[in-house]
């Protein structure tokens, strides 16, 4: 079949390995497919290489975003997926739709999130013909070019080897896979009784919220940086310095003031 088919029809709902591993998420999916108008066209389990990944999410395979795409990569690999193409009336819609209820209820963070399906007009079609046509039959697929709108990585981090970064985002990875995310985290700050924190909701591309970390306190390794940021995204807050309330109120406004989401926390309390 064909996603030409019916035009404007057709979506895609892919179950990531985390999603896939847990009967609680496949179940409440096959409730939330099973109440909405939407029909299955076709479902299967897969396990997706790397070229894969960065077919459904090209973006990724430029220069612009190394740290997010080596998570996503070691991350969409790491397991069995499962593939669900639907069919119905305003599919990208009720599609997303289910996407929010599943992670609501069961992602950790936007590192591990449960389920994709695509919502921007350019990623739709390709990513039907992706799970519809090309993995199920093993034609070709040519991946559709994105450069990415949002800001990359930058600074500091930028003049890391990429090699480096990659080794380091792999590093992080494996320890929170292996032991998980708490053995990831680097030790808390220590040195005063506030802290400048860091809460999740970065609105920035990962890479650039990364960055504007590393600039701000030079002495934090790529490794630290990259677990202080996903820390504030899986726990809800990262400390970044603990030290007087002037000094918290100074990196934290710093940091504020590019974007990134903030408060000073007294840390005796917590």
């Amino acid at each position: 079949m064909s996603p030409q088919a019916a035009p404007g029809e057709l979506s895609v709902l892919v179950v990531k390995p985390d999603g896939y591993r847990s009967p609680r998420v496949r179940e409440y999916l096959d409730v939330l497919l099973a109440a909405s108008p939407l029909s299955v066209e076709l479902r299967y389990e897969v396990c997706l290489e790397d070229e894969d990944v960065l077919d459904t999410w090209p973006k990724f395979a430029g220069p612009k975003y190394p740290i997010t795409a080596e998570l996503l990569r070691l991350y969409l690999t790491s397991g069995p997926c499962e593939v669900i193409v639907v069919r119905g009336p305003d599919v990208v819609r009720r599609c997303a739709e289910l996407r929010g209820k599943v992670r609501a209820r069961f992602g950790t963070s936007a590192f591990a999130n449960c389920v994709h399906t695509p919502t921007e007009p350019h990623e739709i079609g390709p990513n039907v013909e992706k799970y519809l046509v090309s993995l199920p039959t093993g034609q070709p697929f040519v991946r559709h070019r994105d450069e990415g709108g949002t800001e990359g990585i930058s600074g500091r981090l930028s003049a890391v080897p990429r090699s480096v970064l990659l080794a380091e985002a792999r590093a992080f990875f494996r320890t929170a896979q292996n032991d998980g995310w708490r053995a990831a985290w680097r030790p808390r700050p220590a040195g005063g009784a506030f802290g400048a924190c860091l809460l999740p909701g970065d609105p920035h591309s990962v890479d650039h919220g990364m960055s504007l970390i590393a600039d701000a306190l030079p002495e934090l390794t790529p490794r630290e940086v990259i677990s202080a940021y996903v820390e504030a995204e899986v726990e809800g807050w990262s400390c970044l310095l603990a030290g007087t309330g002037t000094q918290a109120r100074d990196l934290a406004r710093l940091l504020a003031g590019q974007g990134l989401y903030t408060e000073v926390r007294t840390l005796t309390s917590v």
